[in-house]
Protein backbone atom coordinates (compact mmCIF):
# COMPACT_ATOMS: atom_id res chain seq x y z
CA UNK A 1 0.00 0.00 0.00
CA UNK A 2 1.11 3.63 -1.27
CA UNK A 3 1.70 5.89 1.26
CA UNK A 4 0.21 9.79 1.07
CA UNK A 5 4.36 10.48 0.20
CA UNK A 6 4.84 7.98 -2.47
CA UNK A 7 4.72 10.35 -5.46
CA UNK A 8 7.17 13.09 -3.34
CA UNK A 9 9.56 9.73 -2.41
CA UNK A 10 9.68 8.92 -6.00
CA UNK A 11 10.92 11.87 -7.27
CA UNK A 12 13.69 11.64 -5.01
CA UNK A 13 14.49 8.39 -5.66
CA UNK A 14 14.36 8.89 -9.70
CA UNK A 15 16.79 12.13 -8.75
CA UNK A 16 19.21 10.14 -6.57
CA UNK A 17 18.00 12.64 -2.94
CA UNK A 18 19.76 12.10 0.19
CA UNK A 19 17.28 13.97 1.83
CA UNK A 20 14.03 15.33 1.58
CA UNK A 21 12.47 18.14 4.02
CA UNK A 22 8.58 18.50 4.56
CA UNK A 23 8.38 21.94 6.56
CA UNK A 24 5.02 23.37 7.87
CA UNK A 25 3.56 25.80 5.31
CA UNK A 26 6.37 25.70 3.32
CA UNK A 27 7.34 23.87 -0.10
CA UNK A 28 9.19 20.86 -0.22
CA UNK A 29 12.61 20.12 -0.29
CA UNK A 30 14.60 17.28 -1.97
CA UNK A 31 18.99 17.54 -1.54
CA UNK A 32 20.28 16.19 -4.76
CA UNK A 33 23.95 16.35 -5.37
CA UNK A 34 24.81 18.58 -2.55
CA UNK A 35 22.09 21.11 -3.11
CA UNK A 36 18.47 21.99 -1.85
CA UNK A 37 15.80 21.90 -5.03
CA UNK A 38 12.49 23.14 -4.03
CA UNK A 39 9.19 21.20 -4.85
CA UNK A 40 6.52 23.45 -5.09
CA UNK A 41 3.64 22.38 -5.77
CA UNK A 42 4.21 20.10 -2.67
CA UNK A 43 3.36 22.32 0.52
CA UNK A 44 2.08 20.67 3.42
CA UNK A 45 -0.74 22.43 5.75
CA UNK A 46 -1.58 21.77 9.32
CA UNK A 47 -4.49 20.03 8.68
CA UNK A 48 -2.56 17.61 6.12
CA UNK A 49 0.76 17.12 8.57
CA UNK A 50 -1.83 15.77 11.37
CA UNK A 51 -2.69 13.43 8.55
CA UNK A 52 0.81 12.38 7.86
CA UNK A 53 2.11 12.22 11.38
CA UNK A 54 -0.91 9.71 12.15
CA UNK A 55 -0.40 7.69 8.60
CA UNK A 56 3.75 7.76 8.99
CA UNK A 57 4.91 7.61 12.62
CA UNK A 58 4.10 4.39 14.85
CA UNK A 59 2.08 5.22 18.05
CA UNK A 60 5.14 5.55 20.35
CA UNK A 61 6.65 8.53 17.99
CA UNK A 62 3.25 10.46 17.74
CA UNK A 63 3.03 9.84 21.66
CA UNK A 64 6.45 11.90 21.51
CA UNK A 65 5.05 14.25 19.43
CA UNK A 66 2.40 15.20 21.48
CA UNK A 67 4.57 15.24 24.26
CA UNK A 68 7.08 18.21 23.13
CA UNK A 69 5.18 19.60 20.60
CA UNK A 70 4.41 22.92 22.74
CA UNK A 71 7.83 23.39 24.13
CA UNK A 72 9.83 25.05 21.36
CA UNK A 73 12.56 23.12 19.61
CA UNK A 74 12.71 19.38 19.44
CA UNK A 75 14.49 16.44 17.28
CA UNK A 76 12.28 12.77 17.87
CA UNK A 77 14.30 9.58 17.05
CA UNK A 78 13.78 8.35 13.70
CA UNK A 79 11.81 5.62 12.72
CA UNK A 80 11.43 3.42 9.86
CA UNK A 81 9.39 3.41 7.33
CA UNK A 82 8.85 0.84 4.13
CA UNK A 83 7.30 2.86 1.16
CA UNK A 84 6.30 0.09 -1.55
CA UNK A 85 8.27 0.21 -4.34
CA UNK A 86 10.73 2.23 -3.11
CA UNK A 87 12.28 0.55 -0.32
CA UNK A 88 13.22 1.67 2.94
CA UNK A 89 13.45 5.33 4.61
CA UNK A 90 14.08 7.01 7.61
CA UNK A 91 11.69 9.37 9.02
CA UNK A 92 12.24 12.28 11.85
CA UNK A 93 10.09 14.81 13.50
CA UNK A 94 11.70 17.66 14.20
CA UNK A 95 10.95 21.90 15.44
CA UNK A 96 14.44 23.60 14.82
CA UNK A 97 14.61 27.37 14.78
CA UNK A 98 10.43 27.58 15.78
CA UNK A 99 9.83 25.83 12.00
CA UNK A 100 8.05 22.14 12.43
CA UNK A 101 9.56 19.76 9.93
CA UNK A 102 9.26 16.15 8.84
CA UNK A 103 12.35 15.01 7.86
CA UNK A 104 13.34 12.04 5.43
CA UNK A 105 16.33 10.38 4.60
CA UNK A 106 17.48 6.47 3.44
CA UNK A 107 19.22 4.68 5.39
CA UNK A 108 22.86 4.20 5.49
CA UNK A 109 22.99 0.32 4.99
CA UNK A 110 20.82 -3.01 4.81
CA UNK A 111 19.04 -4.08 8.06
CA UNK A 112 21.01 -6.76 10.37
CA UNK A 113 20.59 -9.93 10.84
CA UNK A 114 19.56 -9.27 14.29
CA UNK A 115 17.29 -6.60 12.99
CA UNK A 116 13.69 -8.81 14.21
CA UNK A 117 15.23 -9.61 17.70
CA UNK A 118 16.10 -5.50 17.66
CA UNK A 119 12.80 -4.82 16.87
CA UNK A 120 11.01 -7.33 19.05
CA UNK A 121 12.93 -6.39 22.28
CA UNK A 122 12.10 -2.51 21.51
CA UNK A 123 7.99 -3.27 20.95
CA UNK A 124 8.53 -4.85 24.69
CA UNK A 125 10.39 -2.82 26.39
CA UNK A 126 13.41 -4.92 26.66
CA UNK A 127 16.50 -3.50 28.80
CA UNK A 128 19.14 -5.90 27.48
CA UNK A 129 19.16 -8.96 24.89
CA UNK A 130 21.21 -12.25 25.30
CA UNK A 131 22.27 -14.03 22.54
CA UNK A 132 24.23 -17.14 22.52
CA UNK A 133 24.93 -20.15 19.99
CA UNK A 134 22.31 -22.29 19.87
CA UNK A 135 20.13 -20.92 22.32
CA UNK A 136 17.39 -18.95 21.97
CA UNK A 137 17.84 -15.05 22.68
CA UNK A 138 16.40 -13.93 26.14
CA UNK A 139 14.94 -10.53 27.25
CA UNK A 140 15.40 -8.46 30.44
CA UNK A 141 11.98 -6.90 31.04
CA UNK A 142 11.54 -5.30 34.08
CA UNK A 143 13.90 -6.97 35.66
CA UNK A 144 13.17 -10.18 34.72
CA UNK A 145 14.54 -12.87 32.20
CA UNK A 146 11.62 -13.83 29.72
CA UNK A 147 12.48 -16.60 26.58
CA UNK A 148 12.11 -16.00 22.84
CA UNK A 149 11.43 -17.67 20.12
CA UNK A 150 14.82 -16.58 17.89
CA UNK A 151 16.93 -19.61 18.23
CA UNK A 152 20.74 -18.45 16.81
CA UNK A 153 23.33 -20.57 15.69
CA UNK A 154 27.10 -20.52 15.29
CA UNK A 155 26.47 -19.11 11.72
CA UNK A 156 23.90 -15.92 12.55
CA UNK A 157 26.22 -15.21 15.29
CA UNK A 158 29.60 -14.95 12.88
CA UNK A 159 27.46 -12.99 10.42
CA UNK A 160 26.18 -10.59 13.41
CA UNK A 161 29.86 -10.18 14.20
CA UNK A 162 30.92 -9.35 10.64
CA UNK A 163 28.40 -7.19 10.54
CA UNK A 164 28.13 -5.68 13.47
CA UNK A 165 31.48 -5.80 15.03
CA UNK A 166 34.38 -2.57 13.72
CA UNK A 167 36.61 -3.84 11.61
CA UNK A 168 39.59 -1.47 13.96
CA UNK A 169 38.66 -4.07 16.48
CA UNK A 170 38.09 -8.01 15.81
CA UNK A 171 42.14 -8.09 16.58
CA UNK A 172 40.89 -6.84 20.38
CA UNK A 173 38.26 -9.06 20.36
CA UNK A 174 40.37 -12.25 18.83
CA UNK A 175 43.26 -11.48 21.69
CA UNK A 176 41.15 -10.89 24.73
CA UNK A 177 37.81 -12.76 24.74
CA UNK A 178 35.80 -9.35 25.58
CA UNK A 179 34.69 -6.32 23.03
CA UNK A 180 32.69 -3.55 24.28
CA UNK A 181 31.70 -1.46 21.28
CA UNK A 182 27.91 0.46 20.04
CA UNK A 183 25.57 -0.57 16.93
CA UNK A 184 22.67 1.50 15.48
CA UNK A 185 20.12 -0.25 13.92
CA UNK A 186 18.48 2.24 11.66
CA UNK A 187 15.33 3.12 12.95
CA UNK A 188 14.65 0.55 15.37
CA UNK A 189 17.33 2.07 18.25
CA UNK A 190 21.09 2.14 19.33
CA UNK A 191 22.50 -0.53 21.54
CA UNK A 192 25.65 -0.93 23.68
CA UNK A 193 26.87 -4.01 23.15
CA UNK A 194 29.43 -6.79 24.53
CA UNK A 195 30.84 -9.83 22.82
CA UNK A 196 32.52 -12.37 24.65
CA UNK A 197 33.15 -16.29 24.94
CA UNK A 198 32.08 -18.41 27.50
CA UNK A 199 32.72 -22.24 27.51
CA UNK A 200 34.96 -21.99 24.14
CA UNK A 201 31.45 -20.09 22.62
CA UNK A 202 30.61 -16.77 21.60
CA UNK A 203 27.67 -14.67 23.58
CA UNK A 204 26.11 -11.80 22.94
CA UNK A 205 24.75 -8.67 24.95
CA UNK A 206 22.91 -5.97 23.87
CA UNK A 207 21.81 -2.69 26.71
CA UNK A 208 19.42 -0.71 24.54
CA UNK A 209 20.07 2.65 25.06
CA UNK A 210 17.98 5.65 23.95
CA UNK A 211 19.46 7.12 20.51
CA UNK A 212 17.88 10.60 21.37
CA UNK A 213 19.15 12.53 24.37
CA UNK A 214 16.01 13.03 26.82
CA UNK A 215 15.45 16.59 28.33
CA UNK A 216 15.94 17.52 31.80
CA UNK A 217 12.24 17.36 32.50
CA UNK A 218 11.74 13.84 30.61
CA UNK A 219 14.34 12.13 33.30
CA UNK A 220 13.03 14.05 36.35
CA UNK A 221 16.40 15.82 36.79
CA UNK A 222 16.52 18.93 38.80
CA UNK A 223 15.42 22.05 36.91
CA UNK A 224 18.74 23.50 38.45
CA UNK A 225 21.03 21.88 36.05
CA UNK A 226 20.07 23.89 33.38
CA UNK A 227 21.61 27.00 34.97
CA UNK A 228 24.78 24.96 35.98
CA UNK A 229 25.45 23.47 32.28
CA UNK A 230 25.58 27.59 30.68
CA UNK A 231 28.82 28.12 32.62
CA UNK A 232 31.46 29.37 29.76
CA UNK A 233 34.15 27.47 31.22
CA UNK A 234 35.59 24.88 33.91
CA UNK A 235 34.79 21.73 34.88
CA UNK A 236 31.45 19.89 35.78
CA UNK A 237 31.82 16.59 36.87
CA UNK A 238 28.89 14.06 37.09
CA UNK A 239 29.14 11.18 39.54
CA UNK A 240 28.28 7.87 40.90
CA UNK A 241 28.46 4.26 40.26
CA UNK A 242 28.40 1.95 36.91
CA UNK A 243 24.68 2.23 36.23
CA UNK A 244 23.77 4.77 37.92
CA UNK A 245 22.27 7.05 34.73
CA UNK A 246 25.51 9.62 34.42
CA UNK A 247 25.64 9.76 30.65
CA UNK A 248 22.06 10.65 30.86
CA UNK A 249 22.54 13.52 32.36
CA UNK A 250 25.21 14.69 30.90
CA UNK A 251 23.26 14.08 27.64
CA UNK A 252 19.71 16.20 29.32
CA UNK A 253 22.41 18.75 29.81
CA UNK A 254 23.64 19.11 26.11
CA UNK A 255 20.21 18.39 24.88
CA UNK A 256 19.36 21.90 26.72
CA UNK A 257 21.85 23.80 25.30
CA UNK A 258 21.17 22.51 21.94
CA UNK A 259 17.94 24.07 22.08
CA UNK A 260 18.80 27.32 23.49
CA UNK A 261 22.50 28.01 22.48
CA UNK A 262 24.92 28.54 19.80
CA UNK A 263 28.07 25.85 21.25
CA UNK A 264 30.14 23.67 19.63
CA UNK A 265 30.13 20.66 21.17
CA UNK A 266 32.81 17.57 21.11
CA UNK A 267 31.81 14.76 22.51
CA UNK A 268 34.26 11.67 23.48
CA UNK A 269 32.81 8.48 24.16
CA UNK A 270 33.77 4.71 24.41
CA UNK A 271 31.53 4.06 22.62
CA UNK A 272 28.90 6.61 21.92
CA UNK A 273 25.61 6.19 23.74
CA UNK A 274 23.56 9.17 22.79
CA UNK A 275 23.35 10.97 19.18
CA UNK A 276 23.05 14.34 18.46
CA UNK A 277 20.98 16.45 15.88
CA UNK A 278 22.48 19.93 15.72
CA UNK A 279 19.93 21.99 16.22
CA UNK A 280 21.34 25.58 17.69
CA UNK A 281 24.44 23.29 18.61
CA UNK A 282 26.84 22.09 16.09
CA UNK A 283 28.15 18.37 17.37
CA UNK A 284 30.98 16.22 16.54
CA UNK A 285 31.26 12.78 18.14
CA UNK A 286 34.77 10.58 18.42
CA UNK A 287 34.35 7.05 19.60
CA UNK A 288 37.66 5.97 20.91
CA UNK A 289 38.96 2.90 18.79
CA UNK A 290 37.18 4.61 15.92
CA UNK A 291 37.68 7.91 15.69
CA UNK A 292 40.44 8.24 18.02
CA UNK A 293 43.13 6.07 19.93
CA UNK A 294 42.57 7.40 23.78
CA UNK A 295 40.71 9.74 25.82
CA UNK A 296 43.86 11.61 26.66
CA UNK A 297 44.98 11.78 22.62
CA UNK A 298 41.21 13.11 21.44
CA UNK A 299 41.28 15.57 24.05
CA UNK A 300 44.11 16.79 23.19
CA UNK A 301 43.75 17.04 19.77
CA UNK A 302 39.87 18.54 20.62
CA UNK A 303 41.72 21.97 21.99
CA UNK A 304 42.48 22.33 18.62
CA UNK A 305 39.39 21.75 16.81
CA UNK A 306 37.96 25.17 18.34
CA UNK A 307 35.51 23.88 20.67
CA UNK A 308 32.93 25.31 23.40
CA UNK A 309 32.30 22.26 25.22
CA UNK A 310 33.85 18.83 25.54
CA UNK A 311 32.27 16.33 27.15
CA UNK A 312 34.09 13.18 28.21
CA UNK A 313 32.45 9.96 28.39
CA UNK A 314 35.25 9.00 31.26
CA UNK A 315 37.94 10.32 33.17
CA UNK A 316 40.64 7.35 33.43
CA UNK A 317 43.77 8.85 34.10
CA UNK A 318 45.99 10.97 35.78
CA UNK A 319 47.01 12.60 32.33
CA UNK A 320 43.22 12.79 30.90
CA UNK A 321 42.35 15.19 33.90
CA UNK A 322 45.97 17.20 33.35
CA UNK A 323 44.75 18.55 30.12
CA UNK A 324 40.97 18.57 31.00
CA UNK A 325 42.56 21.58 33.18
CA UNK A 326 44.18 22.58 30.54
CA UNK A 327 40.97 22.67 28.84
CA UNK A 328 39.14 24.24 31.76
CA UNK A 329 41.81 27.11 32.48
CA UNK A 330 41.75 28.10 28.73
CA UNK A 331 38.10 28.89 28.46
CA UNK A 332 36.68 25.53 27.23
CA UNK A 333 34.25 23.82 29.54
CA UNK A 334 34.58 20.34 30.63
CA UNK A 335 31.81 17.99 31.55
CA UNK A 336 32.70 14.43 32.46
CA UNK A 337 32.38 11.65 35.00
CA UNK A 338 33.91 9.73 37.96
CA UNK A 339 32.99 6.52 39.58
CA UNK A 340 32.14 8.07 43.16
CA UNK A 341 29.67 8.40 45.11
CA UNK A 342 29.45 11.96 46.82
CA UNK A 343 30.78 15.19 45.95
CA UNK A 344 33.21 15.03 48.82
CA UNK A 345 34.73 11.90 47.86
CA UNK A 346 34.92 13.19 43.97
CA UNK A 347 37.29 15.53 45.41
CA UNK A 348 39.30 13.26 47.56
CA UNK A 349 39.36 10.86 44.18
CA UNK A 350 41.09 13.28 42.08
CA UNK A 351 43.61 14.16 44.57
CA UNK A 352 44.44 10.53 45.26
CA UNK A 353 45.86 10.15 41.46
CA UNK A 354 48.85 12.42 42.73
CA UNK A 355 51.64 11.80 45.08
CA UNK A 356 51.02 13.51 48.49
CA UNK A 357 53.19 16.17 47.54
CA UNK A 358 51.62 17.67 44.52
CA UNK A 359 48.22 17.60 45.66
CA UNK A 360 48.43 21.11 47.98
CA UNK A 361 48.74 22.62 44.04
CA UNK A 362 46.10 20.49 42.07
CA UNK A 363 43.80 21.19 44.88
CA UNK A 364 44.03 24.92 44.92
CA UNK A 365 44.32 24.30 40.99
CA UNK A 366 40.89 23.01 40.98
CA UNK A 367 39.11 25.27 43.69
CA UNK A 368 38.71 27.80 40.87
CA UNK A 369 38.43 25.40 37.50
CA UNK A 370 35.52 23.54 39.19
CA UNK A 371 32.10 24.61 38.59
CA UNK A 372 29.76 21.84 40.16
CA UNK A 373 29.56 18.09 40.87
CA UNK A 374 26.77 16.16 40.36
CA UNK A 375 26.15 13.03 42.25
CA UNK A 376 23.64 10.60 41.70
CA UNK A 377 21.57 7.00 42.59
CA UNK A 378 18.92 5.93 40.95
CA UNK A 379 15.83 4.79 43.37
CA UNK A 380 12.81 2.39 42.09
CA UNK A 381 10.09 4.61 41.35
CA UNK A 382 6.72 4.11 43.82
CA UNK A 383 3.87 3.02 41.61
CA UNK A 384 4.71 1.85 37.94
CA UNK A 385 7.68 0.93 36.75
CA UNK A 386 11.01 2.30 36.17
CA UNK A 387 13.36 4.45 38.18
CA UNK A 388 14.07 8.10 39.18
CA UNK A 389 17.20 9.94 39.87
CA UNK A 390 18.76 11.46 43.27
CA UNK A 391 21.18 13.71 43.20
CA UNK A 392 23.53 15.32 45.33
CA UNK A 393 24.55 18.85 43.56
CA UNK A 394 27.64 20.87 44.77
CA UNK A 395 28.33 24.40 43.75
CA UNK A 396 31.49 26.18 42.95
CA UNK A 397 30.24 29.53 45.37
CA UNK A 398 32.97 31.71 46.83
CA UNK A 399 32.48 29.80 50.34
CA UNK A 400 32.95 26.38 48.70
CA UNK A 401 36.02 27.59 46.94
CA UNK A 402 37.76 28.80 49.94
CA UNK A 403 36.77 25.45 51.75
CA UNK A 404 38.60 23.29 48.77
CA UNK A 405 41.48 25.61 48.64
CA UNK A 406 42.20 25.54 52.25
CA UNK A 407 41.53 21.48 52.31
CA UNK A 408 38.74 21.77 54.46
CA UNK A 409 36.75 19.02 52.57
CA UNK A 410 35.03 17.67 55.37
CA UNK A 411 33.01 21.07 55.34
CA UNK A 412 31.75 20.01 52.15
CA UNK A 413 28.73 18.50 53.45
CA UNK A 414 27.91 21.46 55.39
CA UNK A 415 28.30 23.73 52.52
CA UNK A 416 25.64 21.66 50.52
CA UNK A 417 23.38 21.71 53.02
CA UNK A 418 23.63 25.07 53.63
CA UNK A 419 23.43 25.97 49.74
CA UNK A 420 20.01 25.67 49.02
CA UNK A 421 19.96 29.52 47.62
CA UNK A 422 22.87 28.58 45.29
CA UNK A 423 21.29 25.72 43.63
CA UNK A 424 23.05 23.20 45.69
CA UNK A 425 21.17 20.13 47.21
CA UNK A 426 22.02 17.46 49.49
CA UNK A 427 20.88 13.87 49.01
CA UNK A 428 18.15 13.99 51.73
CA UNK A 429 16.95 17.20 50.21
CA UNK A 430 16.38 15.32 47.11
CA UNK A 431 15.09 11.98 48.58
CA UNK A 432 12.52 14.01 50.53
CA UNK A 433 11.33 15.92 47.54
CA UNK A 434 10.91 12.87 45.46
CA UNK A 435 9.02 11.36 48.29
CA UNK A 436 6.49 14.53 48.80
CA UNK A 437 6.06 14.30 45.43
CA UNK A 438 5.14 10.85 45.21
CA UNK A 439 7.96 9.73 43.11
CA UNK A 440 9.36 7.25 45.73
CA UNK A 441 8.38 5.88 48.94
CA UNK A 442 9.20 6.36 52.48
CA UNK A 443 11.14 2.92 52.90
CA UNK A 444 13.46 3.61 50.14
CA UNK A 445 13.96 7.36 51.02
CA UNK A 446 15.35 5.70 53.95
CA UNK A 447 17.53 3.27 52.36
CA UNK A 448 19.18 5.78 49.53
CA UNK A 449 19.71 7.60 52.56
CA UNK A 450 23.56 8.42 53.81
CA UNK A 451 21.90 9.68 56.91
CA UNK A 452 18.44 7.83 57.29
CA UNK A 453 18.27 9.31 61.20
CA UNK A 454 18.03 13.05 59.78
CA UNK A 455 15.61 12.16 57.42
CA UNK A 456 13.70 10.37 59.12
CA UNK A 457 13.14 13.74 60.89
CA UNK A 458 12.77 15.48 58.14
CA UNK A 459 9.40 12.90 57.09
CA UNK A 460 8.14 14.26 59.94
CA UNK A 461 8.73 17.58 59.51
CA UNK A 462 11.52 18.38 62.05
CA UNK A 463 14.66 19.76 60.63
CA UNK A 464 17.33 20.32 62.56
CA UNK A 465 20.40 22.73 62.21
CA UNK A 466 22.81 20.15 61.93
CA UNK A 467 26.08 22.83 61.91
CA UNK A 468 24.68 24.68 58.69
CA UNK A 469 24.59 28.28 58.44
CA UNK A 470 27.99 30.47 58.35
CA UNK A 471 30.93 28.42 57.62
CA UNK A 472 33.82 29.69 59.30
Amino acid sequence: MQSSLHDLLAIGVENQATEWQLPLNKAAQLRIDGKFVTVEDFVIDDERFAAMVQELLPAKQQANYEKVRENGDFVLENSLHEEDGLGRFLLRLQCQRGVLALMVSRPLRDASVFYDIFVYAIEHNASDIHVRENKFARLRVDSKLVETEFMTDSLLIEKAIAELVPSSKTEEFTRTGDLDFAWEEEGVGRFRVNLHRQRGMIGMTFRHVKGKAPSIKEVNLPESLKKIVTARNGIIFVTGTTGSGKSTTMAAMLDHLNNTSEQHIITVEDPIEYTYTDNRCFFEQREIGLDAETFESALVHALRQDPDIIMLGEMRTRETFETALIAAETGHLVITTLHTKSAPQSISRILDMYPQEERDTVRKGLSETLRAIICQRLAPRAAGKGVVPVNEILVNTPIVRKLIFENRLDKLGQAIEAGGEDDMMSFNTSLLKLVNNGDITEEVALKFSDNAQALKMNLKGIFLNDGGGIIQ
